[in-house]
């Protein structure tokens, strides 16, 4: 299967938005009993701003498609987020997902670099992103990537 890369274009917002909120449960820490159905629809009205977000130029969205235009996923994501500490600019991952049939072929590999080197065209030197500890498979995924943890969120339920 080829894997082609591309940025994506008003019509693909719903493709987005459906694997992403199909895929956000893997990425509820376990210490969340909420209802998917709620995930969902918070999931899918939090994505509706991707529609007019598309064109602007320190945005990334990426598609994931193959040879016959089949979608397989996604990568969101910006140039210029402030860290937190250093004030440096660096780029940020806000979602990368790959629905589950093409998981394993290099898709969200593929995705990832075009990211770098879209940010990379903005002088960056750092690209971050936020993980759920307990996603181990996406936790392993970076980790190949050279993703290195700077910090952990920590929360605590309160009665």
């Amino acid at each position: 299967m080829e894997i082609l890369i591309r940025k994506a274009k008003l019509a693909d917002i719903p493709n987005i938005i459906n694997l992403a909120s199909k895929v956000s449960p893997v990425s509820i820490p376990p210490t969340r009993t909420v209802d998917m159905k709620l995930v969902e629809t918070f999931r899918k009205n939090d994505l509706e701003s991707l529609s007019g977000m598309v064109d602007l130029p320190h945005v990334g969205i990426f598609i994931a498609e193959d040879e016959k235009g089949t979608f397989l996923g996604h990568l969101l994501g910006f140039a210029g987020d402030i860290e937190s500490v250093t004030g440096e600019k660096q780029g940020w991952i806000f979602d990368l997902a790959v629905d589950e049939i093409y998981r394993r072929k290099g898709v969200a590999q593929k995705l990832t670099q075009k990211f770098i080197d879209f940010i990379k065209d903005f002088g960056l030197n750092f690209v971050g992103l936020l993980v759920t500890s307990a996603n181990k498979e996406a936790v392993g995924f970076y980790e190949k990537m050279g993703f290195i943890e700077e910090r952990k969120r920590m929360a605590k339920k309160i009665n």
